[in-house]
């Protein structure tokens, strides 16, 4: 299969596997003598425009004998600035799903949560404090990440964190390809220069190398893929995730590519290291756990918690004191999954298991030995 990419700096001739020649559907547009070039350059966008695959458009086919005796030889280690995670997990900065103990929890399993900016100052260096320090008689953790936004209060929530010992700090936004991201990177960069710092989010090669050149250490990959994120639904903005991931991994000549967006499964989990990313973020797959925030309520016996997307009415509401003109983010109940280690257990496993159908003892030999088979109808 030739799958091409986006224009430019990628190129139309990158290839994921080259099995079968790609077909795309043609649109054909009718220059007129006073408006050629724009009329050929809409059509070369149209015409030039890739065809994107999702989760359940691609599997992973081992096609090397296995010389691991055991899943427990793959080693899924990744150095993330400061942390060494031996799990490629990453919980992501949502008010429902990372607060102290979440990331007190994913660092205890080898993996790292982003404490979330939906709080104050104040309460959000509290929860650093917590998840470092956990209830009486519990081991110090090393200090979580933690988000901050691009205006408003980020400069002084930048500052408060860093005294309190973060060092990698997430600039959490919706579009990461932006002139507020650029400045927010550069003014971080000035106040400190031991940060590690991840910006977000993008879902096209153009917009990942954009933020490497801003000197972003860590580019978050996914764009309305989450299950409570409604941008897909009120902009018409989106790219499935994988298709994303690999277009990015593709062009990356250093920041660290996080897979961020409709993580469902381990299978998902597995695919996006596969096609490139260095770590994958979790939302609705965290949510629900004990350790994520919020009470657990009963309906009609079953138990649940709430999620809601960082866009939702509640969230803007509380975070913002009045009520939203816009939303762009859904509220739900998800069902409650007991503790987290059962899900970064489960997401290790399968992770392990996957390494060694690729002969894989490493991330590394993981993305180099695996091999692709595309399932869908595609047009003709």
């Amino acid at each position: 299969m030739v799958c091409s990419g986006s224009q430019g700096r990628f190129g139309r001739g990158a290839k994921l596997v080259a099995r079968s020649s790609s077909s795309r559907h043609t649109w054909e547009v009718t220059t007129t003598d006073s408006e050629p070039v724009a009329e050929a350059a809409w059509s070369a966008r149209v015409n030039g425009a890739p065809i994107a695959f999702d989760y359940d458009d691609v599997s992973l086919v081992p096609r090397l004998v296995s010389t691991l005796t055991h899943r427990v030889d793959a080693k899924p280690t990744i150095d993330f600035g400061p942390l060494r995670l031996t799990l490629p997990i990453m919980g992501a900065p949502m008010p429902d799903v990372c607060g102290a103990e979440m990331c007190r929890a994913l660092a205890v399993d080898g993996a790292v949560g982003v404490l979330h900016r939906f709080q104050s100052i104040v309460a959000q260096v509290e929860s650093v404090h917590s998840a470092v320090s956990g209830d009486d008689g519990e081991p110090p953790l090393p200090t979580p990440a933690a988000a901050v936004g691009v205006s408003g209060d980020y400069r002084e929530r930048f500052s408060a964190l860093y005294e309190a010992g973060v060092r990698v700090l997430c600039l959490d936004t919706a579009n990461g390809a932006h002139v507020q991201v650029g400045a927010a990177i550069a003014w971080c960069r000035a106040a400190a220069t031991d940060i590690f710092l991840i910006a977000g989010n993008v879902a096209s090669a153009e917009a990942f190398h954009w933020l490497e050149d801003q000197g972003a250490d860590a580019i978050r990959v996914g764009i309305a893929g989450g299950s409570v994120c409604e941008t897909r639904t009120e902009t018409a903005v989106f790219v499935p995730t994988p298709y994303a991931v690999w277009e990015c991994a593709h062009v990356k000549t250093h920041a660290l590519v996080i897979g961020d967006s409709g993580v469902r499964t381990p299978s998902d989990f597995c695919k996006l290291l596969a096609l490139g990313a260095d770590t994958v973020m979790l939302g609705s797959a965290l949510a629900g756990t004990r350790q994520a925030p919020g009470r657990v309520i009963v309906v009609d016996g079953s138990k649940y918690k709430i999620m809601r997307g960082a866009a939702s009415f509640s969230v803007q509401q509380e975070h913002g004191g009045q009520e939203p003109d816009y939303v762009e983010g859904a509220e739900t109940m998800v069902p409650y999954k007991g503790s987290v280690a059962d899900v970064t257990s489960r997401y290790g496993a399968g992770l392990r298991s996957s390494m060694s159908y690729m002969n894989a003892r490493s991330l590394e030999e993981y993305r180099a030995n695996v091999n692709f088979v595309f399932h869908y109808s595609r047009p003709g």
